[in-house]
């Protein structure tokens, strides 16, 4: 009797822990959103940011579970060829980030994040094209950082697939931009002469302000030589007049008598000679003085000292 109690309430507890499973769930804070569908009628929707927590409801078939992810979701768009307004053809990848902001119009209308990302990728290739369109390639790719627009281009996409994903589908498209521009191999070359002309056009820009720059400044040195050398002449000018004032004096005063200003000159030529260090050679032969120096006194006529003193004795 006790056998049969203890699997009857054996069996109890197994009901019950399958019973507890089938009606409790949880709903986590950060990555869950769970809408509750009575008799196949969907239900106000449960945010884990805002309910977060144990949950109870009717097992099936009289209340389904549906539980979809909090999280952003991106995904990436194959590169594809996209012409723009100046006839020419892009190769434009885009990428997108996306997260459900109405369950009920989600599950609605699509059901499964692969389903809203499908139409989310279909939906971005026709505004891409749409949005490319109206500009032309330097808006793209351009030597001038300023005229370039992608910024804009990605905004204006952004703008018309996040309202057409909120009013259809119940998503919030968070961010969309341009991940990679490419060129198809047809018109490369006909793109790289052309920038290659429009940085030729440059260069020459930058060539003729250098020479106007180079020519002023060449006009600016040439006149200051000028100037420079017309007051150096002035000033020699006014040097050599002063310096022959000042010698029509000395030649009135040197005809008076000529033999004593050549031997001033001379002297002063001397004096100018002789201030650096100089050797002189004087000859002996000529100038007694130095033959003194170098024999010594003459004394041969001289009286002896021995006569002398005998005389004055008598």
């Amino acid at each position: 009797m006790r056998k049969h109690i203890r699997m009857v309430i054996l069996a109890i507890l197994v009901v019950g822990a399958l019973l507890t499973a089938t009606v409790a769930y949880t709903v986590d804070e950060l990555r869950d959103i769970v809408i509750i569908k009575t008799f196949g009628k969907t239900g106000e929707p449960i945010f884990g940011r805002e309910q977060a927590g144990l949950h109870f409801k009717w097992p099936w078939p009289v209340q389904k579970m549906v539980r979809y992810e909090a999280r952003t979701f991106d995904f990436e768009d194959t590169s594809s060829e996209v012409p723009t307004r100046d006839k020419q053809n892009m190769l434009v990848t885009m990428y997108c980030f996306w997260r459900i902001d109405d369950p009920v119009k989600f599950h609605q209308a699509i059901e499964t994040t692969e389903a809203a990302q499908n139409r989310l990728r279909s939906l971005l290739r026709n505004y891409k094209k749409n949005v490319v369109g109206k500009h032309n390639m330097e808006d793209f790719v351009n030597t001038d950082p300023e005229k370039m627009k992608i910024p804009e281009i990605e905004a204006s996409i952004h703008e018309f697939v996040k309202e057409r994903a909120s009013a259809d589908y119940g998503i919030d498209v968070v961010r969309v931009g341009i991940k990679a521009l490419g060129l198809p191999e047809t018109v490369t070359t006909a793109v790289i002469e052309a920038m290659k002309e429009e940085r030729q056009k440059d260069v020459r820009r930058y060539e003729s302000a250098g020479e106007a720059q180079a020519t002023a400044i060449r006009e600016r040195a040439n006149s200051a030589r000028d100037q420079i050398l017309a007051f150096a002449d002035a000033k020699a000018k006014d040097i050599r007049t002063e310096g022959d004032r000042a010698a029509a004096k000395y030649y009135s005063q040197f005809a008076e008598n000529p033999e004593l200003s050549i031997f001033l000159r001379s002297l002063e030529s001397l004096e100018k000679e002789l201030s650096s260090k100089s050797q002189i050679l004087l000859d002996g032969s000529e100038l007694p003085a130095v033959k003194f120096f170098r024999e010594g006194p003459s004394l041969h006529n001289a009286p002896s000292g021995k006569g002398s003193s005998s005389n004055s004795k008598k």
